[in-house]
């Protein structure tokens, strides 16, 4: 049933290449910019989860 509906659509192979190259795209400029990203900033958001200033979390309320 669906196999007779997707080859009625004209040009529906190109969703697959268009969603790949996409998908391609996206993760490559997210590893360039991880990449490029200074040594500096790279410790402080990998210690962010650990620093225990209170400002994340649940609030004061929520805590008892």
């Amino acid at each position: 049933m669906y196999k007779e509906t997707l080859r009625a659509i004209d040009g529906i192979g190109l969703f697959p290449v268009v969603s790949l190259l996409l998908f391609v795209t996206v993760f490559t400029l997210a590893i360039v910019r991880v990449l490029r990203m200074d040594r500096g900033v790279v410790a402080r958001l990998a210690s962010q989860p650990l620093d225990g200033d209170g400002t994340t979390g649940p609030s004061p309320e929520v805590r008892r």
